[in-house]
């Protein structure tokens, strides 16, 4: 028995000491940007986002690559919406009247990427104080959403820039040429 016990302790003082779990990570300020590059192709992406004072969800300005640039705004609910066909959002900024646009419901959240949308409300977010959202989520319930304008219009021009927008400049995509009709 002795001889079990001096064994143990042996064995537990010869163990490596158990390493210390990661601090948690410390959480964002709202509208602050999430830029990053890939290391391959050097291309830029990110976010800024900010929770809404209900806590019902966040509202994100997106970059992301996928050939081209594209920007996105998304609204991300605590609660998951279902995959619907495109439905009604609006975005009121500072009591002006609201700006109301069929987004997409692809699952989990909504979105708009038209770049002419996206340019409104971009630049409309960047300088806003306050932000009222109204969605009908696709069980046709309003979803209301308060949050307060990001400090600057810094956080959303550089979101923006990772993409290639200029703050307020609908993209200027080059177009392919149309093929000349067969003769």
């Amino acid at each position: 028995m002795i001889l079990f016990l001096t064994l143990a302790l042996q064995a537990a003082a010869a163990a490596p000491p158990r390493a210390a779990a990661p601090p948690p990570a410390a959480p964002v300020a709202p509208w602050t940007p999430r830029l990053r590059a890939d290391p391959t192709t050097g291309l830029k992406s990110g976010s800024v986002s900010a929770s809404s004072n209900e806590g019902n969800g966040r509202l994100t300005v997106r970059c992301d690559h996928a050939g081209e640039g594209i920007v996105s705004i998304q609204f991300l609910p605590t609660q998951p919406f279902a995959a619907a066909t495109d439905r009604p959002v609006s975005i009121q900024i500072d009591g002006e009247p609201a700006l109301g646009a069929n987004w997409e419901f692809p699952g989990r959240a909504t979105l708009v990427r038209d770049e002419a949308i996206v340019t409104t409300l971009s630049a409309a977010i960047a300088r806003a104080k306050q932000i009222k959202i109204r969605i009908i989520d696709p069980q046709d319930q309003p979803i209301l959403a308060t949050l307060s304008g990001p400090p600057s219009p810094a956080p959303i021009k550089q979101v923006l820039e990772a993409c290639g927008y200029v703050l307020g400049q609908v993209p200027a995509r080059a177009l392919e040429p149309t093929p000349a009709p067969a003769q």
